[in-house]
């Protein structure tokens, strides 16, 4: 018995080496050699086998073998069209081969093991096809990123650089226009000094209007918020890979969810100052569109306390939305109003100032008696401070500020909002979500996230 033991070994070698088996197959026959009893009457034909006097042909059909290859998930069944050694009734190695191969279905061998929301297959292994798409989109993040930060440095240097460029000027005007008012006796002096007082204040006045019109404080801050926003995103995609896949959103619900984050932030924050540039003085200020709208019509789905959601939870997200909308957001969209005004005024009150004193300088040639000068000097130093509140006090920025902050919170009411209405089994793990907000809003993840005293949900800004 013990050398039918070795035959039976030495004939799956033979076996194995006389056509090309999978590994399943492999297994399968190793399996029956070490715990079947050899049968007596097959005793020689494996010893033939072993000593390589006779080959054992294994036939497998085309089909047979597509099958098992399309068919990657399933386990190792009984394909009808394998055989083993001459094909005879008496011929046990066919008939115990197709009893250790028969292929069925394989089905997930717990619920947890089912609940992986379209993120890996049967077997549990992840769909790269979808990791390689989302890589595509975190890579495309990134370089956006790495874009918007660099226009974001180039704009901060405009705002430094005209800033700089006009304060000079508009004193070195209104230190010409002083000093040709105490030499009004002579003509030719007083001239000369006008029309250089006349020439950099129009200078001045043309900058300070180019400044007002696009605001260069105002653009480089769009451009850091928007490679902030951009990092997040990629960032955000590199963290949902490494988590448990049963943790995460379903696939086509984040698929859906990052792709509109990209094209939001693309349309929120665009490179070019004109003709598709942000509007520096809205009619109307509004938050910033960070992301997708949740559609209302659709109805809130209740949890079954499972994939770690609860009523009470959803209960206290609710809440926060409310919050988010009743407060946070009019108090940041009623600050960004406030600048906005603010700035308009200053927007307008500098070019102003030093187009008049750029005029007086002119009359002050014409009709050197009266002292227009004087009055050009003041109007000229009345033209720095007010371009040094604008543009040197980057009220722009502000606005900029305020209005991104409330579009950073309009974000998470509408991802709040859209999250209450999708499946259940479909969302992210609820104490992984709960938290997630928690950290965005600046706070523990508490059950609730704030007290009824409090007058705001956020505490980060």
């Amino acid at each position: 018995m013990a050398a039918a033991s070795c035959a039976l070994s030495s004939s799956a070698s033979a076996v194995r080496s006389a056509t090309l088996l999978s590994g399943n197959q492999v297994a399968a026959l190793d399996r029956y050699n070490s715990s079947r009893r050899v049968h007596s009457t097959s005793t020689s034909l494996i010893r033939t086998a072993a000593h390589g006097r006779t080959q054992l042909p294994i036939r497998i059909s085309t089909t047979t073998v597509q099958g098992l290859h399309e068919r990657r998930s399933w386990k190792l069944v009984r394909p009808s069209a394998i055989a083993v050694g001459p094909r005879d009734n008496n011929n046990w190695v066919e008939k115990e081969w197709n009893s250790f191969t028969q292929v069925a279905p394989s089905s997930p061998s717990s619920p947890s093991q089912r609940n992986t929301k379209g993120w890996t297959d049967r077997n549990g292994v992840e769909d790269s096809r979808v990791v390689a798409q989302l890589r595509n989109i975190a890579f495309a993040a990134e370089d956006r990123s790495e874009m918007h930060a660099i226009i974001g440095v180039q704009r901060d240097n405009w705002n430094k650089l005209c800033h700089m460029t006009v304060n000079m000027t508009t004193i070195a005007a209104a230190m010409l226009a002083a000093m040709n008012n105490g030499v009004a006796g002579s003509t030719s002096a007083s001239f000369g000094m006008s029309m250089a007082a006349f020439l950099l204040n129009g200078g001045a006045a043309g900058f300070m209007f180019l400044a007002s019109k696009f605001q260069p404080s105002q653009l480089a801050e769009e451009q850091r918020t928007a490679s902030r926003f951009f990092k997040m995103l990629a960032r955000d995609i590199e963290t949902t890979l490494l988590i448990d896949p049963r943790l995460r959103k379903a696939v086509h619900l984040y698929m859906h969810d990052v792709m509109d984050r990209l094209e939001a932030l693309d349309v929120a924050f665009p490179l070019p100052l004109k003709p598709n540039g942000l509007v520096k003085f809205p009619k109307e200020v509004v938050p910033s569109v960070l992301g997708s709208t949740a559609d209302l019509s659709e109805t809130e789905i209740l949890a079954n306390n499972t994939n770690g959601w609860s009523n009470a939870m959803v209960q206290d997200l609710k809440h926060t939305a409310e919050k988010l909308k009743e407060s946070d957001i009019e108090i940041y969209l009623g600050w960004a109003r406030n600048k906005e005004h603010d700035n308009k005024r200053l927007a307008m009150l500098a070019p102003v100032l030093a187009g008049s004193a750029a005029l007086l300088s002119l009359l002050g040639c014409c009709q050197p008696g009266i002292h227009l000068a004087a009055l050009a000097s003041a109007c000229s130093i009345a033209a720095v401070f007010g371009s040094s509140f604008s543009n040197g006090g980057q009220i722009g920025m502000i606005f900029e500020l305020y209005r991104n902050c409330a579009g950073y919170y309009e974000q998470m009411v509408q991802d709040i909002q859209s999250t209450i209405r999708v499946p259940v089994c479909q969302r992210e793990d609820g104490e992984l979500y709960h938290q997630k907000i928690a950290l965005k809003l600046g706070r523990r993840d508490n059950m609730p996230l704030f007290s009824s005293e409090e007058k705001t949900a956020g505490k980060l800004f």
